[in-house]
């Protein structure tokens, strides 16, 4: 304490001496302690990745049955179609692409995609993200296509909640949200419900999923899209192969057959 107290310049040197001389004693002697603190966070890391490699397995072992159940009722699936002999559903195409550009502004929800009609891509198809529908396009060109998005305030999309099937029409209104419209007087709804496409009008295909119910009360059913709409990057264009007549409600009389002479 009176070395360190005294400012005299030889005090000073000699603190100064005594300091470079214990440094590197005290160096050494914390090595060990820094290498043992090192074990210590080692062992603390391999015990949480074991505990995470072990949730992993298990979560895994889940998944993997599931997908066993999947393949078991696709295939009864298949089968009661084949023996009902069932209508299958429009045949779909895909394109995946990516945004061009952002949602941006406040009244109009839109993004542009660089694909159009030389890709197999139509006025009315549908477009998704990894988790659900974010939109359908308005506009297309050669090379182009403009999709107005499900938060727009102009969006109105046929839907029905997955368990109920009741049946009602989502609409954007320019926020984060969405609201379910002509509702049935007697539809019991409640927050976690599914909602999903109805493929009403023929213009959607059926059971895409859009959204989950996140509020029922004095302001409406509100619903939460399960795509992050704001930061989507890439989406996939789904082109349902549908009859015109699905979508203008004109039949085209059926031309008679002609047999040979």
């Amino acid at each position: 304490m009176i070395v360190h107290r005294t400012d005299t310049v030889p005090v000073e040197k000699l603190r100064i001496a005594v300091t470079d001389a214990v440094a590197p004693v005290m160096s050494a002697i914390s090595r060990p302690f820094e290498t043992m603190a090192d074990s210590f966070s080692g062992i603390k890391t391999m015990r949480q990745l074991k505990a995470e490699n072990i949730r992993l397995k298990a979560e895994n072992e889940r998944l993997q049955q599931w997908y066993d159940a999947a393949l078991k009722y696709q295939a009864q699936n298949k089968s009661l179609q084949d023996l009902l002999n069932v209508k299958a559903d429009a045949a779909l195409s895909f394109v995946t692409t990516r945004v061009v550009s952002d949602p941006g502004g406040s009244f109009v929800k839109s993004v542009l995609l660089p694909v159009g009609l030389g890709d197999n891509v139509a006025k009315g198809n549908a477009v998704m993200s990894g988790r659900g529908l974010i939109g359908r396009v308005t506009e297309v060109g050669e090379r182009s296509a403009r999709v107005l998005l499900v938060t727009d305030l102009n969006s109105r999309i046929p839907v029905i909640v997955q368990n109920t099937r009741t049946h009602a029409i989502l609409a954007g209104k320019n926020t984060s949200l969405l609201r379910l419209e002509r509702l049935p007087i007697d539809s019991s709804l409640s927050v976690g419900q599914r909602i999903v496409t109805s493929g009403d009008g023929g213009q959607l295909p059926p059971d895409i999923p859009i959204g989950t119910i996140v509020e029922v009360g004095p302001a409406g059913v509100i619903v939460q899209p399960l795509a992050d709409i704001e930061t989507v990057t890439y989406v996939q264009v789904i082109n349902a192969q549908v009859d015109r007549g699905l979508l203008t409600g004109e039949i085209t009389p059926a031309q008679p057959k002609h047999g040979k002479r």
